[in-house]
């Protein structure tokens, strides 16, 4: 029974719809519906709603020592102190991310989360996490307010790097007063995502990566080097940040797909 009324806090769940419900939360306390892996992770009150909020603030007096929350989350998530996750973690902490608790396996579909961008002197960027693996590799889009940008990064053997951004001749200048949605579609190898109902990306994992203006692409970034980038989608999911960003989150929503 105590079960399933957490669960009851967690989602509202409609057919194959899952939606995280926050009014249950307690503003200034880390969330219950997510797992705050990297980063500091609390309820706030933004007018009538509950939201989530990423702080930046204390990012540059702990981002040196992320071992002991890394370790208890690969306790809590996965059952074991997982040294590959531990050997990702001086890297890892350039990024908070909080994990949901109740998808362990999302593979195809949508996810969508509205945001609104608050502070941040280094970096002002909100996200979506997924594809998320037992040694801490990820696949995150997100926009980044101090460029005005969509993107694409993958993370793996402790290195993030890029696999696409959206047009830099069509920035999204976004009111930072205002909520904005950011949704991710999977269908399959094809991952699309918009902002505000605008495409932005479009990119089919496990393609062959381009040479760069720099020279032939990272090794890392082949599929045949690298799992996270090999279809198909199967991981866990939930928010995504970088260094000093400090953003609110509410209405994450996840539309599995057969």
């Amino acid at each position: 029974m105590k079960g399933f009324v957490f669960l009851a806090l967690v989602f509202s769940v409609n057919a194959a719809e899952t939606k995280v419900d926050l009014t249950k939360e307690q503003a200034g306390k880390p969330p219950a519906t997510f797992e705050p892996m990297v980063g500091t992770w609390i309820v706030a009150q933004d007018g009538r709603d509950k939201v989530i909020m990423v702080d930046g603030r204390p990012w540059v007096a702990s981002k040196d020592n992320p071992t002991k929350l890394l370790l208890q989350t690969a306790r809590k998530l996965y059952g074991t102190t997982n040294e590959e996750l531990m050997d990702n973690a001086k890297q890892f902490a350039y990024y908070p991310v909080a994990v949901l608790k109740g998808v362990d396996n999302f593979s195809n579909g949508a996810i969508s989360v509205k945001f609104k961008t608050i502070a941040g002197d280094s970096d002002r960027c909100s996200g979506i996490l997924f594809n998320v693996k037992p040694n801490g590799d990820w696949l995150a889009v997100r926009y980044n307010d101090t460029e005005n940008n969509v993107a694409l990064w993958e993370f793996h053997n402790g290195i993030r790097r890029n696999m696409k951004f959206s047009d830099r001749a069509k920035p999204f200048m976004l009111d930072r007063n205002e909520w904005h949605e950011l949704k991710l579609t999977v269908d399959g190898a094809n991952l699309q995502a918009s902002l505000d109902g605008t495409p932005a990306i479009e990119y089919t994992l496990g393609s062959e990566p381009a040479a760069g203006r720099r020279g032939p692409p990272n090794p890392d970034l082949f599929p045949a080097n690298n799992a996270v980038l090999r279809p198909p989608v199967a991981g866990k999911i939930g928010l995504w940040s970088k260094t000093d960003s400090t953003s609110y989150f509410k209405d994450y929503v996840v539309r599995p797909q057969p």
